[in-house]
This record gives C-alpha cells, structure tokens and sequence, in this order.
C-alpha cells in the first residue's frame, strides 16, 4: 500500500475491486464456488457455480450471464475464439467464472486484479524500505520547484514511513519531522497532507476529513486536487464504520447513516465538479456508486451500472470484468434492510427500479432458478414461491426494445425452465442452428432450442446439435455442443458414435467417463487398441476392460486382453476421472497422474493366504468359474490395489453424462458377496471359510463402516461372525488374528 495516495488507473480500478473484497462472501446470486462438483449434463436447474456453460442460464453464475452478455455489446472487436492456451481453457464444457473472465477480460481487467488487490492490501509483512518508482507523492515532490532539497528529503522519509505496514509511532515522528523541517507554504502543505494520510489509515476518518478539508485550497495543485478528493472517500468510509460482520456481510438491521453518504456524495460531486477529467475522477463515480449501495438507493445505482453498460471499458476506464465484479456485489451484497432480488416487495423494487436490459437479463434469470432434488440431494435451495412470473417478464418488454432477441429468450427460457413447455420454445425461437458464428445470445437461443428437442425425444435433436458445430467459434461454445452430442448418444445407446473416426466430441472428459461408466467389453477392447486415441483415453479404456472381465467372471477373456499391457506399464498412480484441463495435455505443462494399467501385470498378493498372483488365479477360475480359493484372491487383489475401486464408487447427481446402464455384462462388484458366497460354497476348505470370515469382521474395521460395498450387515451379524470363527475355526491363522469385531 502506498498510503492514500494512489496513482491514476491503480485506484480508480482498485475502488471497483474493492467492493468485491469486502462483499465477496455473500454471493447471493453468483453464490460461492467452493466445495462444488461439475453436473455433466446441458439442463441446470439450480445454481451451479462449478457448471457454467457458454449460454445465459438460470444455474449460471449471474456475473457469466452478464459477462456473455457484455461480450455481445461490441461486436466489432475480434471475438475470442476456443484454442488451446497453457493458462485459459476455453475448451471445457463447464467452466468457473475465474476462467471465463480469464478468458474475455482485457489487459485493463488484468491490472485491475493486480492493482486492486495492492491497494486494498492495508498489513504488508513488514513496513516497505523504499518508496515505489510511480508514487504519486513522491512524484509530486520532484516537481514542484518551490520546495527546499532538504524539505523535499524530510517529506520523502515521512512518506515512506506513511506507508501500510508501518507503525504508527514511527508514521507519527516522521509527520512531526517533515512539519518542523516544512519553511515554505507548499512544503507545510505536503506535511499537512501526511497527517492526514496517516489519520486516514488509523481509520480516524473524522479528522481525517478534516484535515483533507483545511488543504482545499492548498498552493500545490497535486495535493489540492487529491485533498478535495480524499474528502469524499474519508466521508464513504466513515459511512461504512460496523457495517460488515466478520465474514465481510452486512450485518442484520445495519444501516448507513445518510447525512454522512449525502455529504460524501456532496464532496465527490465537488471534486467531479473541480476536475471532470481529474486523476481520480472515475474514482469519485465509484465511490458515488459505493455510497448509493451504502445507502441502498438502488434506482441510482441500477441507473449509473446501466449508462456504464454502454460505454467501452477504454471510455469508463474500467474492463468489463471489473465492472461486473462490482455489480454483482453491490446488486447482491444490498443491505438486509432494502432486500435481494428475491426478497418480496424489496425484491420487486430493485426489478422496478432496473430498466437497462442486461440488468434485468441477469436479475430474471436468476429469479428462474428452481430447486433441483435429485437422488435425495438439493442443488439449490428456495421453493417455487420465489419464481419470477411471466407477468413481470412482459411487463419488462418496453425496456428490451433494442434486445429483442435476448427478450425472446427470456420469455422461452421461462417456458422451458419454470413452465415446462419445451414446445412453447420451438415456437418462440426459430431455427437457427446452421450459421456462420455465434454471438453468445443467438448461442443462447439455439441452445435452449436443443434442449427443447431433447426434452421432446425429437428425432431430429442430434441433427440440430450437428448443424450448430460450424458456427460454434466463440469461447467455450463448441465444448457446450459436444457435452450435448455426447448425452443424447449415450441416451440413444450410440456411444460408439462417440468414438468413431469423425466424432465431433473431442473433449476427453466427455469420452473417457463413457468408457469407464457404460461401454460394452468390445469398444473398451477397440479403443485400448486404437492408436489414434490418446494414450490416456487406451490407458483407460484397457484398465476398464481388465478390471471389470476379472470381476465380472470373464476370466477367459481377461487373460487374453491381458497380452495388451506393456510389460512396463506402470503400477502406481490412480484410476480417477479428473476433469482435468487443457494444459494437462500438453507438452509444456503438467501431467496427470498415470493410469496403473501395470497392476494387472504385477498385482499385490497376500502372501499370508497364499494368493499366487491374479495371472494365476484366473487361470484356476478358467478352469473352475466357483473355485473359492481364487475367488477370494480376487477379492484381495481389488481390496489391495485401491485404485481399481473408483470403478464401483463412481456417482453423480442424476442425469448426468454416464448415468445409464452399463453395457458389460454383470453387476458392480462386491467384496461382500464374495465373502458370503464361499461360506455358502460346500466346496470352500476350512482355510476358505476362515479367511472369509475374518475379511467380512474386517470390512469394518476400524471405523465401524462398510469398506467392502453392498447392504450395511447389523452388527448382531457381525458379532456372530466373530464368535463362529473363533469357535467354529479355532487353531486357524485367521481365528488367531482376529482380535475385535466392529
């Protein structure tokens, strides 16, 4: 921090930044987006902050929806096209708002991150050495001619030892230095303005405000003009004292006191007045902004976001993802007292209030988000009371006059998300689909076309899909197309067109899930085989098809398939279907961790049971499918190679790509069943039976939770188990290992 003196773009970006900061824990719309799983499939219902899509959506974030939509605005500037990049992904389906702002911010909005988060640095480690080369203080002193050398130097220390991170006794003698050395009229004026940086950073806002206001006429242009200014942000400042709990929200019933937000305004307006084109003049129009949000005046501030819209990042001085950042924050961040977008009466007033389109875009789209139970689990929570109806839809039309389309879409979208009429959207949106590009709105609307074909078994959706491929040039658009060619084949039971030769779907999330969730044995063979798959989409492929042959009882087949592992495949990583980036692919970034493809090779054993490898044990199962012995040794070889367990935990939330039923014949494997199966076996030995009793007591220990799959036992039974292995076997290695039963 450079003490209250920031420079010119620094601050006047920092001030919209830092409303994020403060507020960035009360996401109301755009909500947190930590602790979130991707849903893989193209209908969201609810929030999604980990399943933003290339299209205005109700579970998208509400700064993509504004974002998308703010891309639209200037199309004469080259759109960013999907391509490969080791630091932005614009190839993924789903994507987090930081990788769409990565990705459509200006080099404005990268400065703006940078600076922002300078500025609002107020403890640094430790109380900085030197000065930093653009300090605008410092600067101001070198050129002003009036000062004396030695003035100059007093005032140079004085300012270093202001800066955050120093203490205040030091600050504090370094002020009183800088004012006894002060002679001539410009250099007690710098002086007088160091206390009042210092006071300033004690959060001392009142005197503060005053010694600001004694310098309004100071000689130094410099400090007459910044002291005018400071004024204001004092003022805005003072007015925010005990506004924020810890967690950086407002806190209940707080509110803002409004002489002090009037007079701040009253001194920002001054200082626009003095200097329209000053330093720190879009500075004061943020701060004027913070003040509306403050005093929760939200027909002002709706008002100044919407002419902001309006205006190139270059003429507002502000990139498009500050400018979303802030709005999102001040929108959803209002006090309690004036209500959020949901929030009854005060929710309808910010919706009567609003009249720029993408304002109320963003604000409808979120009020369309519904709540989405799926397997027992909410993805977002409210009840269909808090919809927004179509009645406040049509009452919005005058103001999308020269959005029609975008109002076009509104009206389907709530068809299609809160109505359920999916036939009412083929009528309100026209096909569209073969184009030559793609604004994110006319994406928007072919989208939910798509979905509308879906939902309506049409035959002609995948056709629909195919025709939009060309045009999807934009970021993250293609990806969106190819997570919807990729659900409706699995749904059609045509996975293999999902790898064919001249398959649109290339993402390799979207194939490698299909490989490990659904595909038969022979695709799983095909692809470990094809080499112009990706060694890790083969890796998978033939790691799939091994383990589910050696536990699904197709151990003819496994040690056949087994001829296709590389004597030096390795035997260590994980078996994970990571959403991994782009960058992961290529060669100059990092890797993701091997497939152990080589497990099957050189599996763990327990040598204790007398296991002879799992080459060895399907080869007895060839011969005898019901061999216990062997079976068990199977059951060892899943529970000593973990890795080979994701297979059988693999879950989702309903709907999601790789949902439908396997095509490998036989059901998920269950170490339980194993158990249970050689006790019943009349051929199990006395060492069989043991040993399957000691595992089953053992699939519980030490945490008392099921580690082996299947139906939770009682643990009457597994207290029973206990007692029958220490009777019934008694003498045997397991009976004497086993100590507990959980």
């Amino acid at each position: 921090m450079n003490g209250p003196t920031p420079g010119l773009k620094r601050f006047s970006l920092a001030i919209l930044f830092f409303g994020a900061l403060i507020g960035f824990t009360k996401q109301a719309m755009a909500s947190g987006d930590y602790g979130c799983s991707k849903i893989w499939r193209v209908v969201h219902h609810g929030y999604q902050g980990c399943s933003n899509m290339a299209f205005l959506s109700p579970s998208n974030d509400t700064r993509v929806n504004l974002l998308l939509m703010m891309a639209d605005l200037r199309p004469a500037k080259p759109r960013p096209v999907a391509k490969k990049s080791t630091t932005i992904h614009p190839n993924e389906p789903l994507f987090l708002w930081e990788q769409l702002a990565g990705t459509l911010g200006t080099q404005a909005d990268k400065d703006a991150v940078r600076n922002g988060d300078m500025e609002t640095q107020k403890n640094p480690a430790s109380c900085p050495a030197t000065l930093p080369p653009d300090d605008p203080f410092a600067q101001a002193l070198q050129a002003d001619h009036e000062l004396k050398p030695e003035e100059r130097d007093a005032l140079l220390k004085a300012r270093q030892q202001t800066q955050s991170g120093c203490a205040a006794d030091a600050a504090a003698g370094a002020v009183a230095g800088a004012e006894k050395a002060a002679k001539t009229v410009s250099a007690k004026a710098y002086a007088l303005y160091l206390e009042g940086a210092a006071e300033f950073w004690r959060s001392d806002y009142d005197k503060a405000t005053a010694t600001f206001s004694s310098l309004a006429d100071a000689q130094p242009v410099w400090v007459r003009e910044t002291a005018i200014y400071m004024i204001g942000r004092s003022l805005i400042n003072r007015a925010q004292v005990g506004a924020f709990d810890e967690y950086g929200s407002f806190k209940k019933d707080w509110h803002a006191d409004p002489k002090t937000v009037s007079g701040a305004e009253a001194a920002l307006d001054k200082y626009l007045q003095q200097y329209p084109k000053g330093v720190y003049a879009q500075s004061a129009r943020g701060l004027k902004r913070r003040g509306y949000w403050l005093a929760g005046d939200i027909a002002r501030l709706q008002e100044e976001y919407g002419a902001l819209l309006l205006l190139s990042p270059e003429q507002r001085n502000v990139g498009d993802i500050g400018l979303v950042q802030e709005i999102d924050n001040k929108i959803t961040t209002l006090p309690d007292t004036f209500g959020a977008p949901r929030d009854g009466a005060q929710g309808d007033e910010l919706f009567k209030s609003t009249q720029n389109p993408l304002l109320l875009a963003m604000l409808d789209l979120q009020a369309m988000r519904t709540p989405e139970k799926v397997r027992g689990n909410s993805e977002s929570e409210g009840s269909h009371d808090d919809l927004i109806p179509i009645s406040r839809l049509q009452q919005q039309k005058p103001y999308f006059a020269a959005q029609m389309p975008l109002y076009e879409y509104l009206l389907a979208a709530h068809a299609f998300y809160i109505e359920n009429k999916p036939a009412e959207v083929l009528r309100m949106i026209p096909d569209a689909a073969s184009q030559g590009s793609f604004s994110y709105v006319q994406f928007s609307r072919q989208m939910l076309r798509g979905m509308a074909l879906e939902a309506l078994k049409d035959h002609n959706a995948l056709g629909f899909w195919m025709q939009m491929l060309p045009g999807a040039q934009a970021a993250y658009e293609r990806p969106a197309l190819e997570l919807a060619i990729a659900h409706h084949e699995e749904r059609a039971g045509e996975i293999r067109n999902v790898f064919a030769p001249a398959s649109p779907v290339h993402y390799p999330y979207l194939r490698e899930v299909l490989l490990a969730k659904v595909a038969d044995a022979d695709l799983l063979r095909t692809q470990a085989k094809n080499t112009n798959a990706p060694q890790r989409e083969r890796d998978i492929a033939l790691f799939t098809l091994l383990y589910k042959e050696v536990t699904r009882g197709n151990s003819e087949n496994f040690l056949k398939d087994l001829a296709l592992v590389p004597p030096t495949a390795p035997t260590d990583g994980s078996f994970t279907l990571d959403d991994y980036p782009d960058n992961y692919f290529t060669p100059d970034g990092p890797q993701p961790p091997p497939i152990p493809v080589g497990i099957f090779l050189h599996d763990k054993t327990n040598a204790n049971f007398g296991c002879p490898g799992l080459r060895a044990s399907e080869e007895q199962l060839v011969k005898d499918a019901d061999n216990p012995t062997a079976r068990l040794c199977v059951a060892d070889f899943v529970r000593l190679n973990q890795s080979v367990t994701y297979l059988e935990s693999m879950t989702s939330s309903g709907d999601e790509l790789g949902d439908t039923p396997s095509l490998f014949p036989g059901g998920i494997f269950v170490r339980m069943d194993t158990y249970m199966a050689v006790l019943a076996n009349a051929k199990s030995s006395r060492n069989d039976k043991a040993y399957a009793l000691f595992r089953a007591v053992n699939c519980y220990a030490p945490s008392g939770n099921n580690d082996c799959g299947g139906k939770d036992v009682p643990k009457a039974q597994r207290k029973a188990w206990f007692t029958t292995l220490k009777h019934d076997y008694a003498g045997t290695r397991w009976a004497n290992a086993l100590q507990y039963y959980w």
